[in-house]
């Protein structure tokens, strides 16, 4: 088997999973239970409202960084397949 065709191999497989994954915190099933305990009295002190907003953000500007980063990849393997000569 040549080179070319197992690295295309393998990086099928880490966009495979890396999907899955994705796929799965699309879902948001652990949001969704703490949007259920946030509800429960005596949730949240001042600090605990200020450390879950903080935790909040953070995951929020990773979420929009992987973004970028997908629409970053794509347009870059689409200049590669256009250099190459291959319509899309």
């Amino acid at each position: 088997m040549d080179k070319g065709h197992e690295h295309v191999k393998q990086l099928e497989q880490k966009i495979d999973a890396l999907s899955d994954a994705l796929a799965r915190l699309g879902l948001g099933a652990t949001l969704k239970e703490l949007l259920r305990i946030i509800r429960f009295p005596g949730y949240t002190t001042p600090a605990e409202f200020v450390f879950n907003g903080a935790i909040l953000d953070a995951m929020q500007a990773q979420v929009d960084a992987l973004d970028k980063l997908g629409q970053d990849l794509l347009a870059g393997a689409k200049l590669v397949v256009k250099d190459a000569g291959v319509e899309l």
